[in-house]
């Protein structure tokens, strides 16, 4: 996976982004972090927007549930220019296991990092969530239990066909719903506030 994460730190270093607005769309629009914001950290990455020291290391953290790190993501929220917290993490990450960038490996990084980072380069870049794809499904591999690991995935695939077919989009939300095996380690308010959403595109459905 070395050679996926330096592809992805190429997209989020050169990336241009079109100039059309998706503004309107699973992963902008499912502002879930509203469900957390009685946790403190939430509150910080909703107020400030930036990936900061206390965030990273937050979301490395392996005592922290993987809902919080989600919500927290989530309130760091996205822009139409882009942002670069994903980055940001990579090099906290590097810092942190004494490498560089370019070395960083998934081999070495745990399943809630992963998906972090994975989760971070979509919020940062949503006209091109494909690429951290390959992140959110090795995360999703490691935690096939979790809820909140499987939604995301579910989003970030929404967000990729969303302009091909609508009605598949909130398949890809109801075969997360109706798993019986996931953990359900999201908050009964944050499901509700992604369902709301994605039940648009549930009108489309035969």
């Amino acid at each position: 996976m070395k050679n996926a994460l330096i592809a992805v730190l190429i997209v989020i270093l050169l990336f241009v982004f079109p100039g059309i607005s998706r503004a309107d769309s699973p992963i902008t629009t499912t502002n879930f972090y509203k469900a957390y914001l009685d946790i403190q950290i939430v509150q910080r990455a909703h107020l400030e927007g930036v990936m900061g020291l206390e965030i990273a290391e937050y979301l490395s953290s392996p005592e922290n549930p993987i809902d919080v790190k989600a919500a927290a993501i989530n309130a760091l929220s996205w822009r139409f220019e882009g942002k670069n917290n994903a980055e940001l993490y990579m090099y906290y990450l590097g810092l942190l296991y004494h490498v560089s960038i370019l070395e960083l490996d998934t081999d070495f990084l745990s399943a809630d990092e992963i998906f972090c980072l994975g989760y971070l380069m979509v919020m940062d870049n949503y006209f091109d969530p494909a690429h951290a794809l390959p992140l959110l499904e090795v995360a999703q591999k490691a935690m096939k239990d979790s809820f909140t690991v499987s939604i995301i995935l579910a989003l970030t695939k929404a967000q990729i066909i969303l302009t091909e077919d609508w009605c598949a989009v909130w398949k890809l939300t109801e075969k997360v719903l109706e798993n019986r095996a996931l953990n359900l380690d999201l908050r009964p308010e944050a499901i509700k506030i992604i369902v709301d959403y994605m039940l648009l595109y549930k009108d489309y459905c035969d």
